[in-house]
């Protein structure tokens, strides 16, 4: 529309100017009199006709401006009804989709419906390309950086998650899990897949196994609400569907869940294409309009969930696929290793000192600084806190005790005791001798 009002102006204006612009032919046999008597003075006739072309092309100048803005004024009243119209479909179809589970849905259903619309409302889904902290997660941890994370409001009587990407789910309580980390879309295609480890009741159990954005309303399988797809267990696809008159219309497209089989999701990145797989072979959607097509809603994250008690493994690239395709071409999601987290910061204080010491001058301590405590050779003491002795480099023993001769020293320890032991006696017995002669020289005086 805009290269039509260039292309007009550009039209309008050059007839304008081929209107106001009519130059007059001269003879080139005229001499310079002839000229200076031809050219215009004020009140000649030539004079009036100039006036009167600079009056057209004002005018023709004012028809085109007026002509741009009515231009320009229907092409918004255009957009603003489009628009409108627009928000008006979009109204209707949330009208119909409401009356719609009014019809269809019981009263339990009916209020999962709406607290799911509520959910998506409150809680804008993810959009843009991975964060700094997650990108370096996948670079170090690898395959590992991924798992499935049950919501808070889960408890462990509804789902249990173990070894990252095992999932058992338990009472008849419809539930759904995803993972930490949305596919990274910097390969070609991505792919993962999940093997229905354990279905003890399989008619009375739903399992739901797709991509969905994130946060999804962890009380709802994946494929019943915007932006999500899934693969069910009864061999319905499901996308942004929240109901079954589809099933009632048309037999399942897709082979139904048994215990054993290994489902795969695929997502190719630039086409936004969803593909399907079974025991390691693509599933032919032909028959219902084709793969799902240019589903690039933003960050999309492997969802998984079910109703009933089951168990599902699934490998997100962390073993080989079943899908030999996805196998070869390396498929999966991350590497099976990462580089491993980042060294340590190395600094001055934290250098080997017994390892340097050949290195440096033992006379020179200038370049040890940094490896004693501030103020230790000016001060030359530390000070202790509890009983404030002070502690100085002088207060160590000149020389290290020697431990040479330890049994000598025993043995001469024992001869000492031995010694000391023949002193203590004799003295006894010389106080006792002492004693009688005492004895004896009182007697004596007495007779």
């Amino acid at each position: 529309m805009l290269t039509i009002f260039i292309l007009f102006i550009n039209s309008c204006l050059s007839s304008t100017i081929m209107i106001s612009y009519k130059p007059e032919l001269i003879p080139h046999n005229h001499n310079k009199q002839q000229e200076n008597q031809q050219r215009p003075i004020h009140g000649h006739p030539n004079n009036n006709n100039f006036n009167s072309s600079s009056a057209s092309f004002i005018f023709i100048s004012f028809i085109i401006c007026l002509t741009l803005s009515l231009l320009i004024l229907i092409c918004g009243l255009i957009f603003y009804f489009i628009k409108r119209s627009t928000k008006l479909s979009e109204d209707e179809i949330d009208r119909d989709e409401e009356n719609q589970a009014y019809l269809q849905l019981n009263s339990d259903e009916q209020e999962l419906y709406f607290q799911s619309k509520e959910f998506l409302k409150a809680h804008p889904f993810l959009t843009g390309d991975l964060t700094l902290s997650q990108n370096l997660s996948i670079q170090e941890k690898g395959i590992s950086a991924f798992e499935f994370q049950k919501h808070p409001m889960l408890t462990n009587n509804d789902l249990i998650i173990v070894n990252k990407t095992e999932l058992n789910f338990f009472k008849n309580f419809e539930c759904s899990t995803q993972t930490n980390l949305p596919i990274p879309l910097k390969n070609e295609v991505y792919c993962f897949e999940a093997k229905i480890y354990s279905l003890p009741n399989p008619e009375e159990t739903l399992i739901s196994i797709g991509l969905g954005i994130k946060p999804y309303p962890w009380f709802r399988l994946p494929g019943r609400h915007q932006y999500s797809i899934s693969y069910d267990s009864d061999g319905y696809r499901r996308k942004n569907q929240p109901f079954n008159e589809l099933n009632k219309d048309y037999t399942p497209p897709f082979p139904s869940f048994v215990e054993g089989d290994v489902i795969g999701v695929g997502y190719r990145c630039r086409s936004g294409t969803v593909f399907f797989t079974r025991n390691g072979k693509k599933i032919s959607e032909s028959k219902i309009g084709g793969h799902f097509k240019n589903f690039k809603p933003g960050q999309l994250f492997p969802t998984i969930g079910a109703n009933n008690i089951c168990s599902i493994h699934v490998n997100l690239g962390q073993r080989g696929f079943v899908f030999i395709e996805g196998n070869v071409k390396n498929w999966g999601f991350a590497p099976i290793e990462g580089n491993g987290p980042s060294p340590p910061e190395y600094k001055k204080f934290n250098t080997d000192i017994l390892l340097e010491r050949s290195e440096i001058d033992e006379d020179d301590l200038s370049d040890r600084e940094n490896d004693f405590p501030p103020n230790f050779w000016s001060n030359g003491s530390i000070i202790t806190n509890e009983d404030e002795e002070r502690i100085t480099l002088n207060s160590l023993p000149p020389q290290p005790p020697s431990y040479e001769g330890e049994g000598e020293g025993e043995g001469e320890g024992e001869q000492i005791d031995e010694e000391e032991e023949q002193g203590n006696e004799n003295e006894t017995d010389n106080e006792e001798h002492d004693q009688v002669e005492d004895d004896e020289h009182e007697e004596n005086h007495r007779l």
